[in-house]
């Protein structure tokens, strides 16, 4: 082989590619015995003959692929014709850097990035562990993606600038444009920006976009180089400013998760959320100062609540604040909260500042279904498949349109199936949803609801299967979860709980009140069960509101019962006593022998946490009493326990042991946990008082058993800490104190600290 000119002379570079072309023709005429026509190998290749002629002097420098078709017709070998496609790309390269000896442009185009930059410590280690392995054979690719607004150019201008010098023979950075309402930056042109930058001469740089691609990888080859792409429309956009090489580092942003990016050319994905509180604190205390911060902390965090943690918004609202140095941070929040348009108050006076503006771009490039689907998504902080399956009406989960959200960062994706979004983009949905037909927003609401409320019955019936009649009536129940089991129950409920709560809202606001009541009655056992109070009694006041609107008299005594059971857990026993008296002579006046049974429990319990012990054993009497004409065995097994339960506490230990034993026979005939739970537990309590610790031990054992597999973490605590007590006066003072502690921190976990002893009874008893 002859060896080659140096990599700077063109003409030279030429001749030597014309002699290897010769070499290649001799051989093959030696291998065939005959010469090779000229015309027939200028018929293969598609050019004139005196084409081939040039190009066989080295007069010319054939294209990329009349070269890959001459090496084809000559039987060029696979080392033979990596070696002369590099040596005719590098010719170009050399023919467009000019005369001999020129230098090559090194661009420095990186913009200026603000200096008040602060956070996003788990994206930038992210991004630095890119660097950190320098084996691979192909450029890295960093592919910064999130929600219009959340900071990604910063991030990536403020990272390329730390990283830059690693990079010393050019850094280059184009705006793609890519949600530009005039439309995305065509590849050519950006490529036709960066060979002019390289060095390339304007007569040189060709036509198509392939063969600038081709040029532009030559032009980087073996150089360090670092590109930063910045809002790129699609992966398409993007791939023909790619360098081939290792060398160089690639930092794209978008809006767009630019999947085919991550699959195709291996990108590496780094998802920018809106800032966390303690990061956007730090941006408030960059701009406003520790002082001014640290003197307003309510009124920080509530101006980052008002604007979702989106650096964006939190940008402009802290700009104002920084200008007007004598502004309370708490009018600042004031005036935000207030305002009637927020988004417009934030994108006040500059329009590439405006998030409704921005938020647009976006939502413009939706296909109609996927657009349609974020508008009614606007009420609720968190849905699932099965949520907007019924919000659109469609036969199955939208996987389409959900990936096209989620692929535009309009929607995250948290846990697994769960899909939700900021609340600036929340309003700006809700304000576009303004603009639909009003009966199509009420049909879709509609849908909505009667998903969560089938799904709410069905959820509820799994946890206490015996209570069918304590649940609300069916609605068309929509496609859902399976909910097997009682997990998967307790499961649904605590992942749904804040779109179920936002869903009633809704629901009343639009006059859905059967869904209204129904939903607070049907997440009863689950709130019970994990010790929610508080929400418990805010869902039970807004089902009471609907019950009340509805007008039918059973459904508000039901109502005024749930709520009166709440406040009486919360402690706040005198709210809930006319409730439950209310309810009680409602169901007596309506004849509703099922509700009068249930208000003398709920009134057995209100009396029992008041301390007014006979009050309450009258109360269970007369419940058991009542339990006969409601006419079931789990009517009755509910009526013996709590008879139970008002005589051990006024110390009539014996009396109350046999009713508790035919209780918990009851409960296991019934097979309901939950009732045979409560009943160990209170026989217990009767062995335990009546000196025999070791039988109390057992009972308890079964009970706090029965209780964990209910996922019941109320009862759990109250009966660690009967246990604890049982197992000190067993002689095991050990057992008890690490019990007791295992209370402790359950209660303290639920908000509920019991630092009295003297008060446990009574609380114990409360609903």
């Amino acid at each position: 082989m002859v060896s080659r000119r140096p990599a700077d002379d063109p003409g030279e570079m030429r001749r030597e590619l014309a002699q290897q072309l010769n070499h290649l023709l001799f051989d093959r005429e030696r291998r065939q015995g005959r010469g090779v026509d000229r015309a027939e190998l200028a018929r293969r290749t598609n050019v004139s003959r005196s084409s081939v002629y040039a190009y066989l002097n080295g007069t010319t420098l054939p294209p990329t692929s009349v070269l890959d078709q001459l090496l084809t017709a000559l039987d060029a070998g696979g080392e033979a014709r990596r070696r002369l496609s590099t040596l005719r790309d590098e010719i170009e390269v050399a023919q467009q850097r000019g005369p001999r000896g020129a230098e090559a442009a090194v661009p420095r185009q990186l913009p200026c990035v603000t200096e008040r930059f602060t956070g996003r410590d788990a994206q930038l280690a992210r991004l630095a562990a890119l660097l950190e392995d320098p084996g691979g054979v192909t450029t890295t690719i960093a592919a910064i993606d999130g929600a219009p607004g959340v900071g990604k150019t910063t991030l990536a201008l403020w990272w390329a600038h730390r990283v830059k010098e690693r990079y010393p023979d050019g850094q280059l950075h184009i705006d793609l444009r890519g949600f530009d309402p005039e439309g995305p930056l065509d590849p050519g042109e950006a490529l036709h920006r960066f060979l002019h930058a390289l060095g390339a001469a304007p007569e040189s740089i060709p036509d198509g976009l392939d063969e600038k691609s081709a040029l532009y990888r030559t032009l980087l080859a073996g150089r360090r180089t670092l590109v930063v792409l910045d809002d790129a429309r699609s992966s398409d956009q993007v791939r023909p400013l790619l360098p081939g090489t290792r060398h160089s580092l690639v930092i794209v942003t978008s809006r767009d998760r630019l999947d085919g990016l991550v699959v195709r050319e291996g990108a590496h994905r780094v998802t920018v959320p809106v800032l966390p509180r303690a990061e956007a604190r730090e941006l408030l205390r960059r701009w406003l100062g520790p002082a001014r911060v640290a003197a307003e902390t309510g009124a920080a965090d509530e101006l980052i609540d008002l604007c979702a943690g989106l650096p964006l918004a939190l940008c402009v609202v802290v700009a104002r604040a920084a200008d007007r140095p004598d502004w309370r941070l708490a009018a600042l929040a004031s005036r935000l909260r207030e305002a009637p348009d927020r988004l417009g108050a934030l994108g006040e006076g500059s329009l590439d500042l405006d998030p409704r503006t921005v938020f647009r771009t976006s939502y413009a490039l939706l296909p109609e279904r996927a657009a349609r689907l974020f508008r009614l998504i606007g009420p609720y902080p968190d849905v699932d498949a099965h949520a907007c399956r019924a919000l659109l009406g469609a036969g199955g989960p939208p996987a389409a349109e959900l990936d096209a959200l989620t692929r535009a960062n309009l929607l995250t994706e948290g846990a697994l199936g769960r899909f939700s979004a900021h609340d600036l983009l929340r309003e700006f949905a809700r304000e576009l949803a303004g603009g639909d037909p009003a009966e199509e927003r009420g049909k879709a609401t509609e849908r909505l609801l009667d998903h969560y409320l089938g799904t709410a019955v069905r959820a509820a019936r799994a946890l206490e299967p015996c209570r069918e009649a304590d649940l609300p009536p069916a609605v068309p129940d929509r496609p859902g979860p399976p909910l097997r089991d009682r997990p998967e129950a307790m499961a649904w409920f605590a992942a749904e709980m804040p779109a179920l709560q936002a869903a009633m809202r809704q629901a009343a606001a639009e006059g859905f009140d059967r869904h209204v009541w129904g939903l607070a009655w049907a997440a009863t056992v689950f709130l019970r069960r994990s010790g929610r109070r508080a929400e418990r009694v805010a869902l039970h006041r807004i089902g009471l509101e609907a019950a009340l609107r509805a007008g039918d008299r059973a459904v508000q005594a039901t109502s005024m019962r749930l709520l009166g059971d709440g406040l009486t857990r919360l402690g706040r026993q005198d709210e809930a006593l006319p409730l439950l008296r209310t309810s009680l002579a409602e169901c007596s006046a309506i004849g509703d022998a099922r509700g009068v049974f249930q208000a003398h429990l709920s009134l057995t319990r209100l009396h029992d946490s008041l301390g007014d012990l006979p009050e309450a054993l009258g109360q269970a009497e007369r419940a058991l009493r009542a339990s006969t004409a409601v006419g079931d065995l789990l009517a009755r097994a509910d009526g013996l326990t709590h008879v139970t339960k008002q005589r051990e506490r006024l110390g009539r230990h014996e009396e109350a042991l046999p009713l508790g034993r035919r209780a918990l026979a009851l409960y296991r005939r019934l097979g309901y946990a939950e009732g045979e739970a409560d009943a160990l537990r209170c026989l217990g309590r009767i062995e335990r008082r009546l000196n025999r610790p070791e039988q109390a031990v057992a009972l308890f054992e079964r009970s706090l058993e029965l209780d964990r597999l209910l996922g019941d973490r109320f009862w759990t605590a109250h009966v660690l800490r009967d246990l604890a007590a049982a197992h000190e006066a067993a002689g095991n003072p050990a057992l008890g104190r690490t019990y007791r502690a295992e209370a402790a921190a359950m209660f303290e976990a639920m908000g509920q600290p019991l630092a009295d002893p003297a008060r446990a009874g009574a609380e114990d008893e409360a609903s």
